[in-house]
């Protein structure tokens, strides 16, 4: 079960995307070394993992509302009270939308794809909880989840809510 410890030096989400990230140590999971091929696409490996943990919207809306010294302290305290280990818990998904589903492109945009790979983190929970604590409501909590290949946008897809996830995704069958 890698852990992470201390906080997160890029936790400036001040900055746009206004996104907070928990890196992934690559002596504990590796970037996948080559192309990955899923029903005749090619999806791009990822050169670096993460875990989303404030998507740009949550972010956005955070620092919309929280003046930034008050917005990072809190931050940093309910990081800072959290186990921020992982373990990877599978399954491997694929996550497809069209581009205009994200209000990016026009109607005949190309698909989004994403491969991710589920993870049991805890941490996740306690920590969107006190974030509503911070926003005044409940916060959904988005499903822990590594992005491991791309194909049509380098960034992946979000996944604010496990609603967003079983509307999104399906099931791999292994190897990729």
């Amino acid at each position: 079960m890698p852990a992470v410890s201390g906080i997160i030096d890029d936790m400036d989400i001040a900055r746009f995307p206004h996104t907070l990230i928990l890196p992934i140590d690559p002596g504990h999971w590796a970037p996948p070394a080559r192309v990955a091929q899923v029903d005749g696409i090619d999806f791009a490996p990822k050169t670096e993992l993460h875990v989303t943990l404030i998507g740009s919207r949550l972010g956005h809306e955070l620092h919309s509302v929280l003046e930034p010294r008050y917005l990072r302290q809190q931050l940093d305290r309910a990081f800072a009270a959290q186990d921020w280990q992982y373990t990877r818990s599978g399954p491997i998904l694929l996550l497809e939308r069209h581009a205009h589903e994200a209000n990016t492109a026009a109607a005949d945009a190309p698909q989004q794809r994403s491969i991710i790979e589920l993870i049991d983190l805890p941490a996740m929970q306690p920590f969107h909880q006190a974030l509503g604590r911070l926003l005044g409501r409940q916060l959904p909590v988005p499903p822990p989840h590594v992005t491991l290949y791309t194909a049509g946008d380098p960034r992946g897809i979000g996944l604010p809510d496990p609603a967003r996830l079983r509307a999104l995704g399906r099931t791999l069958r292994l190897p990729i």
